[in-house]
């Protein structure tokens, strides 16, 4: 009935057998609402999986709606919810998974544990006597043997060892039959173990029993499970592998960028250092020829004061002479007489 249900809500509605009052209190489910199977919105639900086998979960407390999953797969929010909901799928399958494989190695366990054959019964009165004469008729027939080989009768050897080839075939039926009749019986009813969905199989099965096992709503059911687990973990293992080379290319585009950087600093320090060294040597060059200039302005400046005292004192004196003569009458008369 609870599938029946599930059947008219998705052809017809959930509101289908409201009344209009009831209607008018009605919302409406969208496939974003808690009360939505996110599994079923984005793969699958396991409930539906195990349905009417000795797995079989329940129906889901969750809504089932294929309208619902046409919207999500359609809405524009569609890439953004599906992690979201893979992981909670995710998370159910591991978990039973994980109860599967308990079952699965308690049942190695068990068959581990299995009784082994029982050992052969002891012989009968009657067929110890005759294996005790079988095996003196041996022994003396081996006498013989080692007798003829060590006085050269080669094809007689032979033809005697043919017929001890014969009673040790004789010896051995007479304990073979009833440990093959044990070791059959155990093979018949020797047990093995699906390690997908653990149930137990009779080995050596017949192919039509194997063929119903593996189509089967368990077998199938958790090699869904299974094969999800592994590719969710697969995905999640390559997207963290991207991320780690998108890291490490980003880190490394960071450190070319530092060397990058770091040598135009060292290019612009060392231009700074060879601009100020050039600096440098131009002023040191404008102070040699400043002090050039002082230097020779110094020489040339004394050379013309020597010059000029030295005229100016003769000169003085010269003029202080003609003076003096020219205003002594002494001299003036001596120069008239």
């Amino acid at each position: 009935m609870d599938a029946q249900r599930a059947l008219l809500d998705e052809l017809m509605g959930a509101a289908r057998n409201l009344t209009d009052e009831e209607r008018k209190g009605y919302k409406e489910v969208n496939w974003d609402d808690k009360e939505v199977c996110g599994s079923y919105m984005v793969r699958f639900c396991p409930h539906d999986l195990f349905v009417n086998t000795r797995s079989d979960l329940g129906l889901c407390p969750r809504i089932h709606d294929q309208k619902l999953k046409e919207s999500f797969e359609k809405s524009p929010r569609h890439d953004a919810f599906v992690p979201k909901f893979e992981a909670e799928l995710a998370q159910f399958c591991e978990k039973l998974v994980m109860d599967l494989d308990r079952r699965v190695k308690r049942g190695r366990e068990r068959l581990a544990q299995e009784v082994e054959p029982a050992p052969p019964l002891p012989l009968t009165a009657e067929k110890s006597e005759q294996l005790s004469v079988l095996e003196e008729k041996i022994k003396n027939l081996l006498e013989q043997v080692e007798s003829l080989g060590e006085a050269g009768k080669v094809d007689e050897a032979e033809a005697l060892m043919r017929k001890v080839e014969m009673l040790n075939a004789e010896k051995t039926a007479l304990t073979q039959p009833q440990n093959e009749k044990l070791l059959m019986l155990a093979q018949e009813k020797k047990m093995a173990l699906c390690e997908i969905c653990g149930s137990f199989l009779v080995a050596n099965d017949a192919a039509e029993r194997t063929q119903s096992h593996i189509t089967g709503k368990q077998h199938v059911g958790y090699g869904m499970v299974r094969d999800f687990i592994k590719e969710y973990k697969d995905a999640k293992e390559k997207a963290s592998e991207e991320e780690r080379l998108v890291r490490e290319r980003e880190a490394e585009d960071r450190r070319k960028q530092k060397e990058k950087e770091s040598e135009r600093r060292r290019r612009s320090d060392s231009s700074d250092r060879e601009r100020q060294h050039d600096r440098d040597r131009e002023r040191d060059r404008y102070r040699d020829r400043h002090s050039d200039r002082e230097r020779s302005r110094d020489r040339d400046g004394g050379r013309g004061m020597d010059s000029r005292s030295r005229n100016g004192r003769n000169g003085g004196r010269d003029r202080y002479r003609d003076r003096s003569r020219s205003r002594s009458p002494v001299r003036h008369s001596h120069r008239r007489h």
